[in-house]
């Protein structure tokens, strides 16, 4: 262990409401300061605007010029010998004055991507954004002292196309396997149930699937359960829905029997980091899911989960699993041993912090 003492700043487009924020930073924390790390989370968002954002789709100006201008001024007066890890980018849907100052003041800069937050500049229908941000993120990994941190080998493949020199680092988002098993209820739903946890921007993606969801609620009585969504209408498909809560949403996970995730086969999915597969299996639950991008990593075919390509398979699938109840309980045990060995916070932390050090 060093006996320098480092500060290390996280810049967060929000709090502990965001999920990135609790798995990829927050568990870290205790970690961090144990090893001479002074860190602080500094978020642009608190949780009234994220609650109002992400569920009621209201944004208010003058509480984003605000949050801007209190960043900015946080980054201006940063000092030398701080490390800074960025989530995505400083200032959504701005151009990337942050960045470039930091970069400026030889900073050493970790730009941390669980999403394909660079494809989101491309097609901007307003000419006036498209022309300040277009060529945003081509800009930011030109810059010197910048790492990269990425959920998945897809953004940095992305960043390499633009920057073959930098610095890359995969860290997949991980969780405390021995605090999900202890916070997983054992018992299941007398129905068998399917789950989906996400956020009502992501809850578009449940209609990809919605002919086979109206077969499998109206013809073989399976249950389907929905934490996050928001208001979502699914034609002629009966669901629970729950707001989703950090201290309910293991116990709401676990009490059901298969975890889904179905994706539109686009680029911005093949940047997504699958965590919600790794919440399903780490509470021992098989996951099904389109096979783009990670899931393809995560889910090992016809051994923990599957991976449906149409609807038949979506039904296949899941009928297959509810039938079989052996076949269901070896992909239990499978499905939290794949996460166990490669998705826990304590197989990732060693490296995590010896990358920081090693920067």
């Amino acid at each position: 262990m060093s006996s320098k003492v480092e500060n290390i700043i996280i810049f967060t487009r929000y709090n502990r409401q965001s999920a990135s924020v609790r798995y990829r930073y927050l568990q870290y924390f205790e970690l961090l300061n144990q090893n001479n790390k002074n860190t602080e989370l500094s978020y642009l968002f608190d949780e009234n605007f994220f609650r109002k954002k992400i569920f009621l789709n209201r944004l208010s100006f003058f509480n984003i010029l605000y949050s801007y201008i209190k960043r900015l001024i946080k980054i201006i007066f940063l000092k030398k010998n701080t490390i800074v890890i960025i989530h995505l980018e400083l200032f959504p849907y701005f151009p990337y004055i942050g960045e470039k100052i930091l970069s400026l003041k030889n900073i050493k800069l970790i730009l941390d991507l669980d999403d394909a937050i660079f494809h989101q500049y491309e097609n901007i229908n307003n000419y006036f954004l498209s022309f300040l941000l277009k060529n945003k993120f081509q800009k930011i990994f030109q810059m010197n002292n910048l790492n990269i941190f990425s959920g998945n080998q897809y953004n940095i493949d992305r960043v390499k196309e633009t920057n073959k020199k930098i610095n890359t680092f995969i860290f997949p988002t991980v969780v405390d396997v021995n605090y999900y098993n202890n916070k997983s209820k054992k018992i299941k739903n007398d129905e068998f149930t399917i789950v989906w946890i996400g956020s009502p921007s992501t809850s578009n993606y449940l209609k990809l699937i919605k002919y086979p969801l109206q077969k499998l609620c109206n013809e073989h009585a399976v249950k389907l359960r929905l934490i996050g969504c928001g208001y979502l209408e699914l034609e002629d498909i009966q669901f629970e829905s729950y707001m989703w809560s950090e201290k309910t949403e293991i116990e709401l996970i676990s009490e059901c029997h298969i975890g889904i995730m179905p994706l539109k086969d686009d680029n911005w999915s093949k940047g997504k980091c699958g965590f919600k597969l790794i919440q399903y299996m780490a509470c021992s639950i098989p996951a099904i899911a389109s096979p783009i991008g990670v899931n393809n990593e995560i889910i090992d075919h016809g051994k923990n989960g599957y991976l449906a390509k149409n609807d038949d398979e979506w039904v296949d699938y899941i009928l297959k699993l509810k039938e079989d109840k052996i076949l269901y309980k070896q992909f239990s045990i499978n499905a939290l041993e794949k996460v166990s060995n490669n998705y826990s916070f304590d197989r990732q932390k060693k490296k995590f912090i010896k990358t920081i050090d090693n920067l």
